[in-house]
């Protein structure tokens, strides 16, 4: 029994071998020094996050590019604008802090060891939302109403609730999107100037810079659908966070930190699996069991 745990990667006592622990410290070293590089060598920390702190709740969509733009729907200006009560730099120091917690959260005794995927280092350094958009998905398994984050921050992402109309869980898929129903009407019955604002902004939003992979969406959400259908088939969620992260609406390189998310969802499905295969090796004692 405990050989088949342990070749789930479920054991992570003292014995894991030492080989596992010898690349995860590895990693972790070579990731922490890429990240003190970010800050030594970049520009600007925080870079995403200015446009959150620095929005204008009044005229979100004002900067149309660039530096300071706002490109999320209405809701999420609810979501930020208390950010302004901090001073800068002191709120994306904040901020960063939060991040850096849901990355422990997420990925645990890895969190450093996944800091060497420059993704995830860059999204610690400009700020950006993708490790919580990671962990509105890992919440949603258990908590469908998290699912509303992912749909309001990115949209189309929300290709991912194909998991559960593949499963006929309805009540959960009721509970994802009706939750963002929810908020995106009441919104836009307290402001509904600011959607049609939002729907001409991204209308004719034409980003380029050079960490920005340039695949077009209609391109990558049939993979992602067809991701998100095998994952729910094949009882894999940890393939969800792939499928998430090739709906983003564009593809930039620090989006692929949302990839964090599939180490605690392999992990659920190890957990799983180890349970099975236990409830399997007890199973045919019961009877034996009941009869004394």
């Amino acid at each position: 029994m405990t050989t088949g745990i342990r070749s789930l990667g479920l054991n992570v006592g003292s014995g894991r071998p030492a080989l596992v622990r010898a690349i995860r410290d590895g990693l972790s070293v070579a990731g922490v020094l890429l990240l003190i590089t970010f800050f030594r060598v970049g520009g600007s920390p925080g870079y995403d996050f200015y446009a959150y702190w620095s929005v204008d709740p009044s005229d979100p969509y004002a900067v149309k590019e660039g530096f300071g733009a706002f490109h999320y729907a209405p809701p999420l200006v609810w979501l930020v604008g208390p950010l302004k009560a901090v001073p800068w730099p002191l709120a994306y120091w904040l901020w960063f802090a939060v991040l850096f917690a849901v990355l422990v959260w997420l990925a645990r005794d890895w969190s450093l060891a996944w800091l060497a995927f420059p993704p995830v280092a860059s999204e610690l350094y400009h700020g950006n939302i993708h490790l919580l958009i990671g962990a509105a998905l890992v919440l949603s398994m258990r908590w469908p109403i998290a699912y509303a984050f992912l749909v309001l921050s990115k949209v189309a992402p929300g290709v991912t609730a194909l998991w559960w109309v593949v499963r006929r869980e309805w009540r959960n898929l009721a509970i994802g999107l009706g939750s963002a129903g929810v908020i995106v009407a009441i919104s836009f019955a307290l402001a509904p100037e600011s959607w049609f604002a939002w729907v001409n902004h991204i209308s004719s939003e034409s980003n380029q810079a050079f960490n920005l992979i340039p695949i077009p969406l209609l391109m990558r959400l049939p993979f992602a659908a067809l991701v998100a259908i095998y994952a729910a088939r094949t009882d894999r969620a940890w393939l969800l966070p792939i499928a998430a992260t090739l709906a983003l609406p564009l593809l930039w390189v620090h989006g692929l930190a949302i990839l964090v998310a599939t180490t605690p969802l392999w992990r659920m499905q190890a957990r799983r699996r180890a349970a099975a295969i236990s409830g399997a090796a007890v199973a045919p004692t019961a009877p034996a069991e009941a009869a004394t």
